[in-house]
């Protein structure tokens, strides 16, 4: 990551690389040392135009996809990276894995804002969604990147 920031920091994009400082421990010494707060992710502000050009430099392995769509990170969450780094706040990045039966909101595509309750099918994510009405259920198809645990 350290890396790929660098070679992209040089061709003046605009790239943000959250770090955090650990303590790493060896048998004679402990150090602090500064490592990124999201392993194998570093934030790039660039046009759509600039993504092919990105993804063939070195240490860079692709872009974050949710669905057909790149992923794009909000100005309050860089805003609340840069806090955390900024003022030294002890934080651990953690992916929060959604299992089956968890309850679901949809958070982007034509159905951004529906909540329903999490399947999985075949390794494939499903949402129930109710229909409460007449007693049913719509399961539909969704990539795992367009929705989140409630």
């Amino acid at each position: 990551e350290k890396k790929a920031h660098q070679i992209l920091t040089e061709e003046n994009y605009n790239v943000y690389l959250p770090l955090i400082t650990e303590i790493h421990q060896w048998s004679d010494r402990k150090k602090k040392v500064q490592v990124p707060m999201f392993r194998g992710y570093i934030f790039v502000n660039c046009l759509l135009n600039q993504i092919h050009r990105i993804i063939q430099i070195n240490h860079i392995v692709a872009p974050v996809k949710i669905g057909d769509e790149f992923a794009v990170l909000r100005l309050k969450d860089i805003e609340l990276l840069r806090k955390i780094e900024e003022h030294g706040i002890q934080a651990t990045a953690e992916q929060i894995r959604i299992q089956k039966g968890d309850s679901v909101g949809i958070k982007s595509g034509p159905l951004k804002g529906y909540n329903g309750i999490c399947i999985q099918e075949l390794g494939q994510n499903y949402v129930f969604i109710a229909i409460e009405a007449i007693d049913h259920y719509i399961k539909i198809k969704v990539h795992k990147g367009e929705i989140l645990r409630i």
